[in-house]
């Protein structure tokens, strides 16, 4: 088949359907191919020339597909699932129109096709393990959310008198033990206890896993420098991450953590900013993660935490949003300039302590043996001076 030009597939849970298309558009043959026997996707791949590109939606089940498809020689691209179906809107849909609609995006050349990014294998396995605690800990945090719920919902308000920040902590267990509470209720309560118990010696457990494995990595040294940030955090933000070069800013990794709110305004009506839900879900629960470590630790981030939780009374979780947005806005800034997290904000250009440190360089200047007097070149000091300051 030397006039393919592209492969598109549809991927479904037990099969996919391929219509190789040519660079005009025709579609050669539509072939079904299942999902059980990898023989027959092999075989499938091995019929089309080395260096063929594969097209195919970022589903969940695409990595071994890609796998597949590579092996053969063949180039894999993935597609954004959302904005295909956008795009698709008014169109007829069944499986050979959807693969035919991914060809002619891909055909279409440019920035037509909606390509998002295809994690290579080595990063697909450090996810996998990394995805399986943050799975465990979002379970945690999902019980002891309901703790809170049901303790509302009985009138009882623990921090406003005791002051306790977390009631599966020791001094928080002390109080709820005391509590007077129905049968019934003091039940559910010691049920979700010990679900939590059990959540956390698995989290334990996996961590001590993890941290067998774990290679030394100068990004990742890098990334524990920042408060909330530790060793296994520090690696599942990089998993998630894959190559930093991809993304063009901090405000678009903000993006694909989905901790950026985007404004949503028509007319004269605001609907405020929120955050979208087409982000890697999983990078924003370490982005979440790290928030609450963030704002102990570090007094900027406790300050941001704090003021935008009073302009928002009614949404504090707005306020770790933009805590999490801030922590990966200096992820980016650090993993591009390989440097490490200070608290303290660099001098302000202009200030006292900013001039000073001209004037040393100035003074430094004019006392090299090589300079010529002030008066007999005027520009020479000026023209010194701003390359010495471009250089800081």
């Amino acid at each position: 088949m030397r006039s393919i030009a592209v492969v598109p597939m549809d991927i479904h849970k037990k099969f996919s359907v391929a219509t190789p298309m040519t660079g005009e558009g025709k579609v050669v043959k539509k072939t079904k191919i299942a999902h059980g026997d990898k023989d027959q996707m092999r075989e499938f791949f091995r019929q089309f020339p080395e260096g063929t590109d594969v097209v195919m939606e970022a589903t969940f089940n695409w990595p071994w597909i890609a796998d597949l498809a590579k092996e053969a020689g063949l180039s894999p691209h993935l597609a954004h699932c959302g904005r295909v179906r956008e795009m698709a809107k008014g169109m007829g849909k069944s499986d050979k129109k959807d693969a035919i609609f991914q060809g002619r995006l891909w055909l279409a050349g440019g920035d037509v096709f909606p390509e998002v990014y295809l994690a290579p294998p080595q990063v697909r396995d450090m996810r996998a393990v990394f995805r399986a605690r943050l799975l465990l800990v979002k379970m945690r945090t999902m019980v002891k959310n309901n703790i809170h719920g049901q303790l509302f919902r009985l009138g009882v308000l623990i921090e406003e008198e005791e002051e306790v920040s977390d009631l599966c902590s020791q001094k928080g267990r002390r109080i709820l033990e005391g509590l007077e509470l129905p049968d019934r209720e003091r039940y559910l309560l010691d049920e979700k206890l010990g679900v939590i118990d059990d959540l956390s010696k698995h989290i334990a457990e996996l961590e001590q896993e993890i941290k067998k494995d774990l290679k030394y990595d100068a990004r990742a040294e890098i990334l524990e420098s920042l408060p909330g940030v530790g060793e296994i955090l520090a690696h599942t933000i990089l998993g998630e991450i894959g190559e930093v070069e991809r993304f063009a800013n901090g405000r678009a990794l903000a993006a694909y953590a989905g901790v950026l709110p985007l404004e949503n305004q028509s007319a004269d009506k605001d609907f405020g900013r929120k955050t979208s839900k087409m982000s890697n879900r999983f990078l924003r629960l370490a982005a979440i993660e790290a928030v609450t470590g963030a704002i102990r630790k570090s007094a900027r981030m406790k300050s941001l935490h704090s003021r935008v939780k009073a302009r928002n009374k009614k949404r504090a979780g707005k306020a770790r949003v933009a805590v999490a947005r801030e922590i990966m806005e200096l992820v980016y800034l650090l993993l591009t300039r390989k440097e490490k997290y200070r608290e303290e904000r660099p001098q302000r250009p202009g200030s006292k302590k900013h001039r000073k440190g001209n004037d040393e360089l100035i003074k430094e200047f004019l006392s090299r043996e090589t300079h010529r007097p002030l008066r007999a070149s005027p520009d020479c000091l000026c023209a010194g001076s701003r390359s010495e300051s471009q250089a800081d």
